[in-house]
């Protein structure tokens, strides 16, 4: 029988593993299905903005954001051999501050322009707390981007099993407006994949993730 295994836990392994990092350009598109022009479309203008990041896991949004002109960028993560693995490939930002934390357990009043966060709150038990931490965090007029996975409650891993929490999109919207967020309509996000042998992915066609931006009051 296959070991169940907390969040913090999977992501320490995989960073013992060296799991996403440098991956190469058509891994990066992969992953980048459940983001792609859509999430940075949403997140507008970086340039000399203040900006939290939910989940940073190996810092592949992070460097992007960081690449586009962020006057800083805070990473979370609850993976401690996480933030180590990305402060070792992300040191040379100056601007960049990591923090090992929970989000539910986190907040800097009215720190940030920006929030985002990718793949991230399906691990997130108590989202009402985390999302009104989130919100807690922007300034007036600040926005948060998330990208929400259409996960089931168990992630299998092949070796272990990590339990998740999944919400509807429409409860994150609910979550939301409940803080004082005005909520945009949210945009479902289209798998296409096609690897460089030009195979799809399993789920080409289909809606694996939605993503959902709302501005703080």
């Amino acid at each position: 029988m296959k070991p169940i295994i907390t969040a913090r836990e999977h992501y320490d392994r995989l960073a013992e593993s060296g799991h996403g990092r440098n991956d190469p350009p058509f891994m990066q598109k992969y992953m980048a299905r459940w983001d792609g022009p859509p999430f940075w479309n949403a997140l507008g203008d970086l340039c000399g903005k203040d900006v939290l990041e939910v989940g940073i896991g190996p810092g592949r949004i992070a460097r992007q954001v960081l690449q586009r002109g962020c006057r800083s960028l805070t990473g979370l993560d609850i993976s401690p051999k996480t933030i180590a693995a990305t402060r070792a490939d992300l040191g040379d930002f100056v601007n960049l501050e990591l923090v090992v934390a929970d989000i539910t357990e986190f907040s800097r009043p009215e720190g940030f322009h920006i929030a985002l966060s990718v793949l991230t709150f399906m691990h997130v038990k108590d989202k009402e707390k985390a999302l009104r931490n989130v919100v807690d965090s922007l300034r007036p007029g600040g926005i948060v981007v998330l990208s929400i996975d259409h996960a089931s409650e168990l992630l299998d891993f092949g070796e272990w099993i990590v339990p998740l929490h999944p919400w509807l999109p429409e409860r994150y919207a609910d979550a939301l407006a409940g803080t004082g967020c005005d909520v945009g309509e949210p945009v479902p996000l289209i798998d296409t994949w096609i690897d460089p042998k030009g195979r799809k992915s399993d789920t080409y066609g289909e809606t694996i993730a939605t993503l959902i931006r709302a501005t703080r009051r």
